[in-house]
């Protein structure tokens, strides 16, 4: 039976459309502009991209990766301030460019007045993944990989979920796209993993199945009693 839910955020319950990638670009331009000299716009979409790969794969931190991404780009021209510049530009972009997937505003409604505790574990950075979740409506618990320390598919950041949730991890379902990171992770944590498949690719043949899939967001509503 299941009595919770744990999210995803990204491609799961929302998309933010490349928002941190603009942002980086918008900003490295406008300090380029400042010293009167062009900028490789091609340059800083790769230089952010690769860095933020690497924030997003736990191989570093946020800081850390910016860090690389203006040294590639600007060079000396990076300002000390870049780093808090860069998150203030995109937290300022969240309500331009995060949008809920199709059925999620009405399952959070549902699921809230079925009393049915659910929360988000996502892995990012706060308060960036915060305002992401409150642009698609959901109140619930916000776990970020960043303030928690580890993230998915560690067993540990699921067994954080759960205790924010107060369900034994048997008893919890995780949504999320990535059979990777949010369905091997949760399997491996004990609690019951829900693939949402609704993009195009396959999934692989060398990890355990999920407990369910579903093919519209919705269709969670579906798996509680």
């Amino acid at each position: 039976m299941i009595e919770a839910v744990g999210f995803d955020f990204d491609h799961t319950l929302g998309v933010d459309n490349k928002l941190e990638r603009v942002a980086f670009v918008e900003l490295a331009q406008s300090i380029a502009a400042t010293h009167g000299v062009p900028l490789d716009e091609e340059r800083a979409y790769e230089a952010i991209d690769y860095e933020i790969a690497r924030f997003r794969d736990g191989k570093c931190g946020l800081s850390e990766a910016l860090a690389g991404a203006f040294a590639a780009v600007l060079g000396k021209l990076t300002p000390p301030a870049a780093d808090r510049l860069f998150r203030e530009r995109a937290l300022s972009m969240v309500s331009q460019f995060v949008q809920p997937l199709p059925g999620v505003e009405r399952l959070l409604v549902t699921l809230r007045e079925r009393n049915v505790p659910h929360a988000i574990l996502t892995n990012g950075w706060n308060p960036l993944q915060q305002r992401k979740a409150d642009a698609v409506g959901f109140r619930g618990p916000v776990l970020v990989s960043e303030d928690l320390g580890v993230r998915k598919p560690d067993p540990d950041a699921f067994r954080a979920l759960a205790a924010a949730l107060e369900t034994d991890v048997g008893q919890i379902a995780y949504v999320g796209d990535d059979p990777r990171v949010d369905i091997a992770g949760a399997l491996a944590a004990g609690l019951q993993a829900v693939w949402f498949h609704w993009e195009a690719h396959p999934y692989p043949d060398d990890i355990p199945q999920p407990t369910e899939i579903v093919h519209r967001i919705g269709d969670v509503l579906s798996l509680l009693g």
